[in-house]
């Protein structure tokens, strides 16, 4: 329970006054608790992102349960899916305090870097990853989806997040899903 308090409180921080400000002292001393409770929790500030992104992650997923979950129709679950996502980034406040004011701190959460970029796990790849299961219980879904449900999804999320970080488009978020659908379904 104190671990995902301190989530909410890092969330809160981040939305208020950025990534950059984003520690343990300043999460612990907003939550109200000692430093070392917040150091105890989490050990340092790469765990704490760790876990900010784990939840948020975890966030959108339930989100998208809720939103496709009674939806058979596969060209309508893809549509709504896209919609629904657009919308949820722009509503929500971390998001949109660090695309505003931090973007280099979102960015790099993005995109791979190093060396061998090829293996640098990214946060499309954890999310890609996190959704996969869902596909597997609904396999009428994954069948439809081309070139395969990973490849699929994959492009869902990079539209997605073209969208997040560029967020002026001549389209509407109905005409981004449509574009998507005519990409990914069979």
């Amino acid at each position: 329970m104190e671990r995902e308090r301190l989530v909410d409180v890092a969330v809160s921080v981040v939305s208020r006054f950025g990534a950059q400000a984003l520690n343990l002292t300043s999460v612990a001393r907003h939550a109200g608790v000692g430093r070392a409770t917040a150091y105890r929790v989490f050990g340092g500030r790469d765990e704490l992102l760790a876990a900010i992104v784990d939840r948020e992650v975890s966030v959108l997923h339930d989100k998208i349960d809720t939103w496709i979950g009674t939806v058979d129709d596969p060209r309508e679950k893809i549509t709504t899916l896209i919609v629904q996502v657009l919308g949820y980034i722009r509503d929500h406040e971390a998001l949109q305090y660090l695309l505003r004011n931090e973007p280099a701190e979102l960015v790099s959460t993005l995109v791979a870097s190093g060396d061998d970029r090829t293996t640098d796990t990214t946060l499309v790849d954890v999310i890609v990853t996190r959704c996969l299961p869902d596909l597997d219980a609904q396999p009428e879904l994954a069948a439809a989806l081309r070139p395969n449900a990973r490849a699929a999804s994959e492009f869902m999320v990079r539209i997605v997040y073209s969208h997040m970080l560029i967020p002026g488009s001549s389209m509407t978020d109905e005409q981004v899903a449509q574009l998507v659908v005519d990409a990914v379904l069979r």
